[in-house]
């Protein structure tokens, strides 16, 4: 009787331990390797969050309009390391990104493979899963 006392405050203890593990997809189930998309714009925003930090870019469109696109990229930490940093990458700044589109066609592209910036400044924000972007920009 007692052993079944102290495996039920064990398992009560273990399971308000336990962290919820957050949802995360499959590169291939959301983007399309088959379809290379490149923008160039001004960046409108960045949410610097977990799990991936996303850019929000304006990008005039052909017939003068503006529109919004999305990039996902790297995580904060990663984006850091590789010398992006919320000092340079910021509202405002003209960049080119580069990198997956999306299956659906929605204006959300993956990890943005190279950003390029107004100055020339480049970097390759590739995480290391995704196939590489091997035409020019």
């Amino acid at each position: 009787m007692r052993y079944t006392h102290v495996l039920a405050a064990l398992t009560i203890v273990g399971g308000l331990w336990a962290v919820p593990a957050s949802p995360h997809h499959s590169f291939s189930v959301a983007f399309d390797v088959e379809r290379i998309v490149s923008v160039e714009g001004v960046v409108t925003g960045v949410k610097w969050e977990n799990p991936h930090a996303w850019i929000f870019v304006e990008v005039e469109r052909g017939d003068g309009e503006f529109e919004e696109w999305q990039f996902e990229t790297l995580p904060p930490n990663q984006l850091r390391r590789k010398g992006v940093t919320p000092a340079i990458l910021k509202p405002g700044a003209a960049v080119t990104l580069r990198g997956y589109g999306a299956h659906d066609r929605s204006r959300a592209i993956a990890a943005a493979n190279i950003i390029v910036f107004g100055g020339g400044e480049s970097f390759s924000i590739a995480s290391g899963r995704q196939p590489p972007l091997t035409d020019g920009p």
